[in-house]
């Protein structure tokens, strides 16, 4: 657990600290890390980061907080009547925020292989990413542009799987591949896959 910062000062030496954790964390991996690699990135004595947080877990965890909103917010897209426009925008933008967070994301899964919490962390934005987009299945269902013989969530989970995969293996490792081509495959997958066609306009 972290203290409760009660002053600007004691707010900012906790930001600073998490700040320069994620390096930390992304550069030598959960298992590497040490409190004192924490003190010395953030030029703090090691009783000073024991202020805050009581295992470098806790530090962690507070460095995956601002992590998981950035992922949350990918996870919208705006309303669009063109069904395969705002599929591609919302592939784009899962697309975008995995590749600036990939680092951190593995080390947020080697941290869940023995914690618990973050295994509830990983989980938590897969079920939010599933639900969003079964939701969006079903309208399409109702709507009758996308096929019925699908059960939406199942579908849902099957395609969230696959952009999940498929951006830890575009962008694994620091590896620089071209988004558009990504974006254009992913979308037309998950068109093909949910018979959806582009809405002729005019």
């Amino acid at each position: 657990m972290s203290a409760v910062p009660l002053t600007d000062r004691g707010r900012r030496t906790r930001d600073a600290l998490v700040a320069s954790a994620r390096g930390v964390f992304e550069e030598r991996g959960y298992d590497g890390t040490r409190m004192s690699d924490l003190a010395e990135a953030a030029g703090v004595s090691h009783g000073t980061v024991y202020t805050w947080f009581s295992t470098k877990e806790a530090v962690l965890m507070a460095v995956v907080e601002s992590l998981v909103g950035e992922l949350y917010a990918s996870l919208s897209a705006p309303d669009d009547s063109d069904p395969v426009s705002r599929i591609e925008r919302a592939n784009r933008s899962y697309l975008d925020a995995y590749r600036a967070n990939a680092r951190l994301l593995e080390v947020v899964e080697q941290a869940a292989t023995t914690d618990e919490s973050f295994r509830s962390v990983l989980t938590g934005l897969r079920k939010a990413h599933v639900d969003r987009v079964a939701a969006t299945l079903r309208h399409l269902q109702d709507e009758g542009m996308a096929r019925t013989d699908l059960d939406a969530h199942a579908a849902a989970a099957a395609l969230c799987a696959m952009v999940e995969g498929f951006a830890r293996h575009w962008f694994g490792r620091g590896e620089t591949h071209d988004e558009d081509i990504a974006v254009a495959t992913l979308t037309a997958l998950w068109a093909g896959s949910l018979g959806l066609t582009p809405v002729r306009r005019g």
